[in-house]
């Protein structure tokens, strides 16, 4: 019974210290983004054909940063408009958020896990899995 116990206590906090976003896990928001799945209702949506658009984040501070949608072409360039989002990093209660504000609209997008490969953001019901872009070689 103790080995029960203590499993789980063990299981327990491994997942409590897996789970999550530390404040230094932030710095790996900065970069190239592609949806690699978008989660609702009991549902998985998976885009088709590659992405294409990613999103690309920039960071000018510790909380403050933009979001453009870029069109990846071949080599290292990635073409775009002028059009941009800017978003500022929010804590509450431990949870990290994105607040964005463009010129018609602010909404908020909740940073549910973050490493150097992967993202989900949760907005509207719906969890968006991200992986890093990988540059279009040729």
């Amino acid at each position: 019974m103790r080995k029960i116990i203590l499993i789980s206590i063990l299981s327990l906090t491994l997942w409590t210290a897996c789970t999550g976003v530390s404040s230094d896990d932030l710095k790996h928001l900065e970069g190239y983004w592609e949806i690699s799945k978008v989660e609702a209702h009991g549902e998985t949506f998976n885009p088709r054909g590659g992405a294409p658009a990613v999103d690309y984040y920039q960071m000018f501070n510790d909380s403050i940063g933009i979001k453009k949608k870029m069109v990846p072409s071949f080599g290292e360039k990635y073409s775009s408009s002028e059009d941009l989002i800017q978003y500022k990093i929010l804590t509450v209660d431990g949870n990290y958020s994105l607040q964005f504000s463009s010129a018609l609209e602010e909404w908020e997008e909740e940073i549910k896990s973050l490493s150097q490969e992967e993202m989900i953001l949760f907005h509207n019901d719906k969890s968006y899995h991200y992986k890093r872009h990988q540059k279009i070689t040729y």
